[in-house]
C-alpha cells in the first residue's frame, strides 16, 4: 500500500462465526490526513444474526462509501483509500460493473453471489465524487488493522441487525475430514461420488451445490467442493445423501449434468479391499 499523507484512509473488516450462516460483524476506522491533525475515529461497528464473511466484508465497504458520500464535502476530501484484508472485495470490485451488465453472471456464465450488496456498492461508488481506491493489506499487520479486526469480531458476538439479503440454504454435516472451506470443483467430465451437505440458490438460473468428494484410493471423503446444477437436478439432490454424478468439462463453471445413481447407504468410513462406489 502506497502511503499518502493527504488521503483519508478507512480501514474496514468483516467477520462471521460458523461461516456461512452464523452471526457476523463489521467495523470501520478512519485515519485522517496529516494536515487535519485529527485522531483516528471509529465510524461503525455492527453485528448481524445470520450472514457470511464475504457479505460482512462487502457491507463494511458499503458503510465506508456511505460515510464518504456524507462527509467528503464538509471535510473537503479529494482522495480516499479504503483498506481491506478481503481478497473477495479487492479482487472483484472492478468486475462488479460487468456482472451487473450481464445480469449478475460472470464471464463464464456462473451466477454471482451477493448481487444485492454489489448493486448497492456500485450505486454508492458512483456517488462518491472523490478519487477513490480500494487497497488490500494483509490483516493484523499494524495496530489499526488489529483494532478494526478486533472490533468486527466483537460486533459479531452481539448481533442485532438482520442481513435480509442472506439466503442460508440447507446445511448438513460434512463428511470430509478437513477444516478447509470448499473450493470450486475442477470439472473435466468426471463421474464421481459425492455427499451433499449444502444447497443454495444464488440466482434465478441455477443452484449452487456444496459437497464432499469421495476418494476411491483412500475409500473416504477427503475434500469439500462446490459446483452448480439446474434447479431440476438440484431438486433430486438431498442433504446427507450420496450420489454418483457426471460433471461437464468446464473447470471455470463446474456443472452437474446428470445424476447417474444414488448410493445407499452413504459410505462413512474406509472399507478395506471393497469399493463403496457402484
Amino acid at each position: 500500500m502506497q502511503p499518502d499523507p493527504h488521503a483519508l484512509k478507512i480501514y474496514i473488516d468483516g467477520s462471521a462465526f460458523k461461516n456461512p450462516g452464523g452471526p457476523g460483524g463489521l467495523a470501520g476506522i478512519a485515519e485522517f490526513p496529516d494536515h487535519m491533525n485529527r485522531a483516528n475515529e471509529v465510524l461503525f461497528e455492527e453485528g448481524y444474526k445470520a450472514t457470511t464473511n464475504n457479505r460482512m466484508e462487502l457491507r463494511a465497504c458499503i458503510h465506508a462509501l456511505e460515510y464518504i458520500r456524507e462527509s467528503a464535502p464538509s471535510l473537503r476530501l479529494s482522495r480516499v483509500i479504503i483498506i481491506t484484508d478481503s481478497l473477495y472485495l479487492h479482487d472483484n470490485h472492478h468486475r462488479a460493473i460487468n456482472w451487473k451488465k450481464q445480469k449478475w453472471l460472470s464471464l463464464d456464465g456462473r451466477s454471482i453471489e451477493n448481487p444485492d450488496l454489489w448493486n448497492e456498492f456500485l450505486s454508492l461508488r458512483a456517488k462518491a465524487r472523490v478519487s477513490l481506491d480500494i487497497q488490500w493489506s494483509k490483516g493484523k499487520m499494524s495496530a489499526i488493522l488489529k483494532d478494526v479486526d478486533r472490533r468486527a469480531k466483537a460486533a459479531a458476538t452481539r448481533p442485532i441487525g438482520i442481513d435480509r439479503g442472506f439466503r442460508p440454504g440447507k446445511v448438513a454435516r460434512s463428511k470430509a475430514k478437513t477444516k478447509r472451506a470448499s473450493t470450486l470443483f475442477p470439472a473435466h467430465g468426471q463421474e464421481v461420488l459425492i455427499n451433499i451437505y449444502r444447497k443454495r440458490l444464488p440466482g434465478k438460473v441455477e443452484d449452487k451445490i456444496y459437497f464432499d468428494l469421495f476418494s476411491e484410493p483412500l475409500q473416504d471423503f477427503t475434500a469439500k467442493h462446490h459446483a452448480y446444477t439446474s434447479a431440476a437436478i438440484a431438486n433430486e439432490l438431498h442433504r446427507s445423501h450420496c450420489y454418483k454424478v457426471r460433471f461437464n468439462s468446464d473447470p471455470k463453471h463446474p456443472f452437474i449434468e446428470a445424476i447417474l445413481t444414488e448410493v445407499a447407504p452413504c459410505p462413512n468410513f474406509a472399507t478395506k479391499g471393497k469399493s463403496a462406489v457402484p
